[in-house]
């Protein structure tokens, strides 16, 4: 009777132990939340949202019963949402649903788009539209064969001016271009640093890396370990000659090649040793360039979710570029911009050991590469490169945030951090593939789940 007694006390003490939680809000339970700083696996841990923030995040307890809106975690494993940081918003809608299908949750606009001005109207605490929201003003060049929308200065008075427009207009950042002369350049670099605002973009023909660093640039984009290769008279004159500004990627590539010097790169890793600039190398986008003859390209199964208007311009550029005459007369050309890539890759790793912080950047607006997409290809790209995944991912969480001075709100996650988590049916740190396995993502404290991240792409091909 005494044995009796006992069997059936058991699951009464049982039950006297369960608690009842209950939460206004969101709770990601039993998950596995990676530290993307450390690379730590959290295990196990329930991660409590309220409204757009992370009210906490604690290990999962068996006996405690929620009565809010819970996502079952089990076996997924938490990122922050992901950052593209050289981003062309022309095309609005289906850029912003495919980026969000995704995982996007940030993005850095770097010139282009009808947006701007509604940036500026409903930005509020850096959210716009769904995105944590970083933004340019028009790229500031000097004369040339400029992008439309470019604000064009010829003089060092007039690049101040441009930059103090800017700057009252309120734009994060000012984006400088190829054509600016030394002086001009310099000017802004000097107005911005009065104004107190970032300058960031590609580094003028008649500048070099070093310089650029030096004078301040906050980021640098694309060819990363070829910069120096201005240094070079012959490649300067080149560049600051009238017909330089009609060349190709493709003659620009076999210029850049010819001036490459390993010695003078060494001076660059040397430089970015104790600089605060950033590098954004957009390798997806060079390799696009690169292989645009590639025949897959045109059975991307992804195409379907890109409006008719921009797959024209995509097989447009294709087409001009790449008919059989252009690959017989040009072939030198589209060598060359194959090697700049392998180069561009190869220097990468080097840099990093040596400290040179980077960022994930795709090159949205141009052929071939796809909105949201192109952040996971740009990851992969940089673990071919030599980083390891954690290095990879943060490109893309927690060098952002440094980068936009806004870790102490995103990054990582963490209590009181906004709420953009990434749900992966798989560890990224296995493999960084592994970010393209979404199982659901919150925004803002708002959860989408898989199905629908899926409505958002929407099959243009149905249209046509």
């Amino acid at each position: 009777m005494r044995n009796r007694v006992s069997i059936l006390f058991i699951p009464l003490l049982f039950l006297s132990c369960i608690k009842e939680v209950t939460v206004n809000g969101l709770i990601i339970t039993k998950v596995n939340v990676v530290d993307v700083k450390t690379g730590a696996i959290l295990e196990d841990q329930d991660i409590y949202i309220f409204e757009d923030k992370i009210s906490d995040i604690l290990p999962h307890d068996p006996l405690t019963v929620f009565k809010s809106k819970t996502i079952d975690g089990s076996g997924k494993y938490a990122i922050p949402g992901l950052w593209d940081m050289h981003h062309h918003i022309f095309s609005w809608d289906w850029q912003k649903n495919l980026n969000t299908s995704m995982g996007i949750t940030g993005l850095r606009n770097m010139h282009g788009g009808e947006m701007v001005s509604e940036v500026r109207k409903e930005r509020k605490d850096g959210f716009f539209r769904g995105f944590e929201f970083l933004y340019s003003g028009p790229i500031t060049d000097g004369p040339g064969e400029n992008w439309p929308g470019t604000v064009v200065v010829s003089t060092p008075d007039e690049g101040r001016k441009a930059v103090q427009e800017q700057f009252q207009k309120g734009y994060d950042f000012v984006k400088v271009y190829n054509f600016l002369d030394r002086a001009t350049y310099l000017a802004i670099s000097d107005e911005c640093k009065k104004l107190g605002v970032d300058f960031a973009g590609h580094i003028p023909s008649d500048v070099s890396a070093i310089e650029a660093m030096a004078a301040g640039q906050k980021s640098i984009e694309h060819m990363v370990p070829l910069e120096l290769a201005h240094e070079n008279p012959d490649i300067t004159k080149t560049f600051n000659s009238e017909s330089s500004k009609s060349l190709t990627y493709g003659e620009l590539a076999t210029a850049f090649l010819k001036g490459y010097d390993p010695n003078k790169f060494q001076r660059v890793l040397d430089a970015t040793k104790n600089s605060e600039t950033w590098f954004c190398p957009t390798l997806i986008c060079l390799e696009k360039m690169a292989y645009k003859n590639d025949s897959t390209l045109k059975v991307d199964p992804r195409l379907k979710y890109v409006p008719k208007e921009e797959l024209d311009y995509w097989f447009g550029e294709v087409t001009e570029f790449g008919t059989p005459e252009y690959l017989q007369t040009k072939e030198e050309h589209l060598m060359a911009e194959q090697e700049l890539h392998k180069l561009t890759k190869s220097a990468l790793k080097p840099m990093l050991d040596n400290g040179t912080r980077f960022l994930a950047g795709t090159d949205v607006g141009n052929p071939h590469v796809f909105p949201g997409y192109g952040v996971h290809e740009e990851l992969q790209l940089f673990v071919e490169a030599g980083f390891t995944e954690l290095e990879a991912l943060q490109t893309a969480t927690l060098n952002p945030a440094i980068y936009a001075e806004r870790e102490d709100q995103l990054g990582t996650l963490e209590k009181w951090k906004i709420a953009n988590i990434l749900l992966l049916d798989a560890n990224p740190l296995d493999d960084i593939t592994n970010t393209q396995k979404i199982h659901g993502l919150v925004r803002r404290g708002e959860y989408l789940d898989r199905t629908s991240l899926d409505s958002l792409k929407i099959d243009y091909s149905k249209e046509q």
